[in-house]
């Protein structure tokens, strides 16, 4: 993995992070350059030279919030995704916390076990995520998987981070 910046694929970047999750799912790609640099970061994974995925990350004082993780689609069921997951999930040293579609379709429930087959807990907490596009809504339901179980007051403390620091949304 690598940062994009610099890297020379941000044409591969930006067509998979935006096929990959539809525009409530997402921030428009040209504001990603507009965020905080010490904490957010943009990553390419690669398989030799070639760009495979994309991993996009915050890291919080007291933990590591995933935001995007995405394979490109003709490289998918070939271990990429789990070995580059499991490689970053590795080099973290505190919480790891990321949101996961409620399992409602056989490509979500493939989603939830695929994290699932790493380690990762499934919070029991509701769970909504804001929409990037409309400040108003709160519309996705969504599963908060993470490194550790949360207990309430730990949730309570990260979701309201996420939704101050990564949607900007006042509470």
């Amino acid at each position: 993995m690598i940062p994009l910046a610099g890297s020379g694929h941000t044409h591969f970047a930006r067509d998979l992070f935006e096929s990959a999750f539809p525009d409530e799912e997402r921030p428009p790609f040209d504001e990603l350059s507009k965020r905080d640099s010490s904490r957010f970061h943009f990553l390419l994974l690669l398989s030799g030279d070639d760009p495979v995925g994309i991993l996009t990350y915050w890291d919080f004082e007291d933990f590591v919030y995933v935001e995007h993780f995405a394979i490109d689609e003709e490289m998918r069921d070939q271990g990429f995704g789990k070995a580059a997951f499991l490689n970053f999930l590795s080099d973290q040293h505190k919480q790891v916390l990321f949101e996961v579609e409620l399992p409602h379709d056989e490509e979500s429930e493939h989603r939830v076990e695929f994290y699932s087959s790493m380690g990762l807990c499934q919070n029991p907490q509701d769970y909504i995520q804001p929409s990037y596009r409309d400040p108003q809504r709160l519309v996705i339901p969504m599963l908060i998987m993470s490194k550790y179980e949360l207990d309430d007051d730990a949730f309570d403390e990260m979701r309201d981070t996420l939704y101050r620091e990564v949607y900007r949304r006042n509470l």
